[in-house]
């Protein structure tokens, strides 16, 4: 761990202590150990606690969303791009890691509402705005013809893709919330496109 940067060994160890210990619980003294830097290190790469969560909420999301808007000329593009979306954000809620994280966030939300907030933004705003803006290109593009607003249209979809899996996971109903990621992800997009297209 010596070889990486100071806040990335920050990042890093935060991430196992909150996993353990749930995030009200670890504390900077527990954290500089655990990365090996001391407590002035950790406030001159953040502010305070809640900024380290915020960063590692942003890095869990950045997963999810690809690096750039894909091209999108028909409407076999657009349904690709989205099944390929639907993959990747059902295969990063499939993972342990992410249930665990989860309810870590849920259970500080519930202490710290500005955490909430935060994680609401960074998560589902993002997930959302990415979308949507899929959506519209392909209405301005007549590629399709939208019956209703692009940012209505993404939260349907990403309703249909994450259906009731992720809180019977969060709740210990199952050990995974997705079985069938790729015919999950087709049928919420064929619907969608059917409905909206």
């Amino acid at each position: 761990m010596d070889r990486l940067s100071a806040e990335t060994r920050i990042l890093v160890a935060a991430r196992t202590l909150f996993f353990e210990h749930g995030f009200a619980k670890v504390s900077t003294d527990m954290l500089a150990r655990e990365a090996s830097v001391s407590k002035a290190t950790i406030y001159r790469h953040f502010e305070n606690m809640t900024e380290i969560l915020r960063r590692l909420i942003e890095i869990e999301i950045s997963k999810i969303s690809g690096a750039r808007m894909p091209t999108i000329e028909t409407r076999a593009d657009l349904e690709q791009a989205l099944t390929e979306f639907g993959i990747r954000l059902l295969t990063f809620l499939n993972q342990s890691d992410t249930v665990e994280f989860g309810r870590v966030i849920h259970e500080e939300a519930r202490q710290n509402v500005d955490m909430g907030q935060a994680f609401f933004s960074v998560a589902f705003d993002n997930t959302h705005r990415t979308v949507a803006k899929m959506f519209a290109h392909a209405g301005e593009h007549q590629i399709i013809t939208l019956s209703a607003t692009p940012d209505d249209i993404a939260e349907d979809l990403i309703a249909l893709f994450k259906g009731s899996g992720m809180t019977a996971a969060m709740l210990g109903v199952l050990d995974v919330p997705y079985g069938d990621i790729e015919g999950k992800v087709q049928r919420a997009v064929q619907t969608i496109l059917k409905v909206y297209g």
